[in-house]
């Protein structure tokens, strides 16, 4: 989001040099749902689509955040509730999340709580201005899929793998944008949330911009988009029409 290490380590706490425990508290209650195996690849089949134990479709939790240890300053609080608030917006939860699993709908239990948007326009105003002036690029993508699992198959439909090695080099050659386990892991810089507007099914896109931390380049990501569309990917000809 653009702050500083150090206002994270005040809000969230740190073990490196001086320990300081965190002023936020995060705690779950009144789950609701039952598990099953569910394939964390989607588009693949049999025991490649790589079936694992997770909530089903249609669980639900309650989520309290409070703070402690005296609180955050007004500067502070502000922070983390734009931080609060793009996780309810763009995050996700759980093995998968940077493609989309764990995808979630919210609603208030205070009067003090982030409501969800409730209409494609509002969900990419409040985005925008949300993630305004940090180091990341953000696009709902206009196409509308019927229902979630429709969405996270387009999402989960890359390249690279075991059974793609032109896709493997072709990433390598653009500083791995999709992220990379072997011979040094990488989480990606590009995720995807699905969102449920109305009674569609959209994708958001979110691109991490620091290089620092990423090791891509600015053109990286304009890269990966035309790969993506170049191999018949349907995410790639998406995020070309609106990114």
């Amino acid at each position: 989001m653009g702050g500083s290490h150090s206002d994270e380590k005040a809000i969230f706490g740190g073990v490196h040099g001086d320990p300081v425990a965190s002023r936020v508290v995060i705690r779950v209650s009144n789950v609701q749902g039952q598990t099953s195996e569910i394939n964390t690849l989607p588009h693949k089949r049999g025991s490649q689509a790589s079936p694992k134990w997770a909530f089903n479709p249609g669980s639900a939790f309650d989520l309290h955040v409070s703070q402690r240890l005296g609180g955050l300053d007004g500067r502070l609080s502000k922070e983390f509730h734009r931080t609060v608030k793009c996780w309810l917006l763009l995050g996700t939860l759980g093995l998968r999340s940077t493609r989309a699993s764990g995808s979630f709908v919210w609603h208030a239990l205070t009067g003090d709580a982030v409501t969800m948007p409730s209409s494609f326009h509002d969900y990419e105003a409040s985005c925008a201005e949300l993630v305004k002036g940090a180091p990341l690029r953000f696009a709902l993508l206009r196409e509308a899929f019927p229902s979630a699992d429709a969405a996270r198959l387009a999402v989960s439909d890359t390249l690279g793998g075991r059974d793609d090695r032109q896709g493997e080099g072709d990433l390598a050659r653009l500083h791995h944008p999709l992220g990379k386990v072997f011979q040094g892991r990488k989480t990606s810089p590009l995720r995807f949330r699905i969102v449920r507007l109305d009674r569609d099914f959209h994708i958001a896109a979110i691109w991490d911009d620091r290089t620092k931390v990423t090791g891509n380049q600015p053109g990286d990501l304009a890269g990966v988009i035309d790969l993506l569309a170049q191999r018949g990917k349907t995410i790639g000809r998406m995020m070309k029409a609106d990114l």
